[in-house]
């Protein structure tokens, strides 16, 4: 039989013994999931920038510029975003294409999260 006195303390290691499994799975599905959206949010901006820059009026700058204005809007100003372009032609049909990097510091296994997005240039008549 126990006695109330050989009990002592376990307490702190009950809760320790819990709290950390808990706070370990917390912080993986914030991470996961933060991750999952600055994904989205990177890809959907790199695909209008795209198609920003594939319009007859405007450049690869432009659509850039575009790219990284929606990326600050949607995930802060504090994170950096890395964004190339360039042309390609393929036949008679010409196309822009941008590469957006997203440096995520707290993202397990990885710091840099890459997408691209191409669109089909419009000519001007």
């Amino acid at each position: 039989m126990w006695s109330a006195s050989s009990s002592d303390g376990s307490a702190i290691t009950d809760f320790v013994l819990v709290a950390f499994p808990i706070l370990a799975i917390f912080v993986a599905t914030t991470s996961i999931t933060f991750g999952s959206y600055a994904r989205v949010v990177l890809l959907d901006s790199t695909i209008e920038g795209a198609r920003y820059a594939a319009l007859a009026d405007q450049d690869i700058a432009s659509g850039i510029e575009k790219t990284k204005k929606l990326v600050a809007a949607a995930l802060g100003p504090g994170l950096r975003v890395d964004v190339s372009g360039n042309h390609s032609r393929i036949g008679s049909v010409e196309s822009v294409k941008l590469v957006s990097t997203l440096g995520l510091t707290f993202f397990p296994g990885s710091n840099l999260l890459s997408v691209s997005s191409v669109a089909t240039r419009e000519n001007e008549y």
